[in-house]
């Protein structure tokens, strides 16, 4: 009889534990932005926010989250110029480290860029895992946060999480039309260069006008025709922004220092004809000379 009954308990707790791990997903749908995915109810906690400015968060049965942040920016986003600068403001913690140096990632057709690194508070060693978005205006991260322990056991079902998430395409077609029809030739940067902006988006930015691939950084741009958090409004000047992919100093390729660099174009022309731009980051002026 005792046997029987141990055969019955060890058979009982068979079938609960098969019946859990076959637990069926529950699938929510939640979005944010332009961001659209489904999250297993049964896994994750959604916590609800009162703010519409506030991030998705997420939480498992261990602690561990996951948080969603959409935002819309005054300038053209690149994950890696996000990447590098919450980076600046992270690494400054105790035992900072990157596990995960950036590198793209393919969701459902989008570009993210993942992104990993862990530091220690107090006694405890916190581990991060993200995924940034970035395109034309708009900016997303995804942050699953754990800790040193707990990490392998929601990292996974993050990831699941992540990879379900479709992005509703946004353009500013219109908008860069308009700006193509000024850029897009040949510009003398006096005393800076020689600036190749070409119709296909791709620009070349040359030492000088003998055009030498030696010294040199190309990649593509983006541009608009108005801003309003840059006070810019149609006919006042263009904005215009710069994603090196490679630089050449002397035949020798080198990383670029910036996954992006931002100009304002003004429309005041000066006694040369020529144009004052300026560098939104360090406000180095220019003048600028179509050729």
């Amino acid at each position: 009889m005792k046997k029987t009954i141990q055969i019955i308990t060890f058979l009982s707790a068979l079938l609960l534990l098969t019946s859990c791990s076959n637990k069926k997903e529950d699938l929510q749908p939640v979005s944010i932005g332009n961001l659209a995915f489904n999250y297993d109810a049964n896994v994750w906690e959604y916590k609800e926010n009162t703010t519409e400015s506030a991030p998705l968060e997420f939480s498992d049965a261990k602690g561990n989250t996951v948080s969603i942040y959409v935002s819309q920016e005054s300038t053209y986003q690149h994950p890696l110029d996000m990447i590098h600068y919450f980076e600046t403001l992270i690494s400054t913690y105790d035992e900072f480290e990157v596990f995960q140096k950036p590198s793209s990632v393919e969701v459902n057709g989008d570009t993210w860029y993942e992104y990993g690194y862990s530091y220690k508070d107090g006694t405890t060693i916190h581990k991060i895992y993200q995924r940034y978005y970035g395109k034309y205006y708009n900016a997303a991260s995804i942050t699953y946060t754990s800790t040193e322990k707990e990490y392998q056991s929601g990292y996974d079902k993050a990831v699941k999480l992540m990879s379900d998430i479709k992005a509703t395409a946004v353009t500013n077609d219109v908008n860069e039309g308009k700006a193509h029809e000024f850029l897009v030739g040949e510009w003398d940067v006096t005393n800076s260069g020689y600036l190749v902006l070409k119709e296909d988006g791709t620009y070349e930015w040359y030492k000088d006008s003998t055009k030498d691939k030696n010294n040199m950084h190309y990649g593509t741009y983006g541009c608009d025709i108005e801003n309003a958090a840059l006070s810019l409004k149609e006919g006042d000047g263009i904005y215009l922004v710069l994603f090196p992919e490679s630089l050449s100093i002397n035949g020798v390729a080198e990383e670029s220092s910036s996954a992006k660099i931002d100009y304002l174009i003004s429309f005041d022309k000066k006694e040369d004809e020529g144009y004052q731009m300026v560098n939104m980051s360090t406000y180095a002026l220019y003048n600028i000379t179509k050729q």
